[in-house]
């Protein structure tokens, strides 16, 4: 159904709970395809699903039926616009708001940014801070960031954020928790586990039979994607980065406007070398976001949730 206005976008999300949220089809499917009852809804010319996951519960509501939690899964299309703009119209409309924002979906993982492993193809990554890496200036002596340039990005209880999102990490902490008991086997061996021979630093993948490593910490957010292990070095030094994408700190932008907790997942397709498109595990990548995804809505009730004023 096309959903024209608030009005109806805020009927048929009705009771959703949480919006997921990514940028293609192909990285919804794993997500999609475990909806309960499941509508789907035109936004824009923006897919929305409108379901019901399963959701672990305790107390009162144990051992009653089958539980699940009402969620809104947008895609939003490639690049930062795009999320921003689905993402605003649910959290315009919904009434009352959703009591957290999921962006989930595939990213690139950086050089490592210390003495241990940064994170392989295949892993996860949650983000601790989201980051606009290309909003700012390019100059002789060096980048000028957005807040070093003095322009106006989000202004929060007074305080301009210049681009850069302190993400909540007792809920990432949380969700890296509700990973622990996914079942991996199906989805992790040595067909996922080769290294790009060129890379010259330290990596999660070449694990035999490994299930994916979850790693935390700052994740960056650009319309052109990182194509040259200089650019990628760079990227390292400026910001302790460890995987890129193109939407993620539009989505944490939109919601620390609006003050609804925020989580990101990225399954990493790539390795930041010299771009290399032959070497991408993309189908992996989404296998091991989605169910990541689907492990944090099944523990939902547990996740330590700063409500919304007027969620559900």
């Amino acid at each position: 159904m096309r959903l024209d206005g608030s009005n109806m976008l805020r009927e048929a999300t009705e009771g959703c709970r949480a919006v997921l949220l990514c940028a293609t089809d192909a990285e919804a499917e794993p997500v999609r395809a475990a909806l309960r009852g499941a509508q789907s809804h035109l936004v824009a010319t923006k897919s929305i699903h409108v379901g019901g996951l399963p959701v672990d519960v305790s107390g009162a509501r144990a051992g009653v039926g089958d539980p699940t939690v009402r969620v809104a899964l947008g895609v939003s299309g490639c690049d930062k616009a795009n999320a921003a703009h689905l993402l605003t119209c649910l959290l315009q409309a919904m009434t009352p708001a959703p009591r957290l924002v999921v962006q989930f979906g595939i990213g690139g993982a950086f050089p490592s940014a210390g003495p241990g492993p940064g994170a392989g193809v295949g892993d996860i990554v949650v983000a601790t801070h989201e980051i606009y890496s290309d909003t700012g200036s390019s100059s002789p002596e060096k980048w000028l960031s957005a807040a070093e340039l003095g322009l106006p990005i989000a202004q929060v209880d007074g305080v301009e954020l210049g681009g850069t999102f302190p993400l909540d990490v007792d809920l990432a902490l949380a969700a890296t928790g509700a990973m622990e008991d996914i079942d991996w086997s199906d989805i992790a061996g040595p067909e996922f586990a080769v290294a790009p021979e060129d890379a010259a630093w330290p990596t999660g993948v070449g694990r035999p039979n490994a299930a994916p490593a979850v790693l935390m910490g700052t994740c960056l957010t650009a319309s052109r994607v990182t194509g040259l292990r200089g650019q990628a070095e760079q990227a390292v030094a400026r910001w302790g980065a460890l995987a890129e994408s193109m939407e993620g700190a539009a989505a944490a932008h939109v919601c620390t406007l609006y003050r609804v907790p925020f989580l990101e997942i990225r399954g990493i397709s790539n390795i930041v070398v010299d771009r290399d498109r032959a070497s991408w595990q993309v189908e992996r990548a989404i296998a091991v976001a989605g169910r990541a995804t689907l492990a944090v809505m099944r523990a939902a009730d547990a996740l330590p949730l700063a409500v919304p004023e007027g969620a559900a």
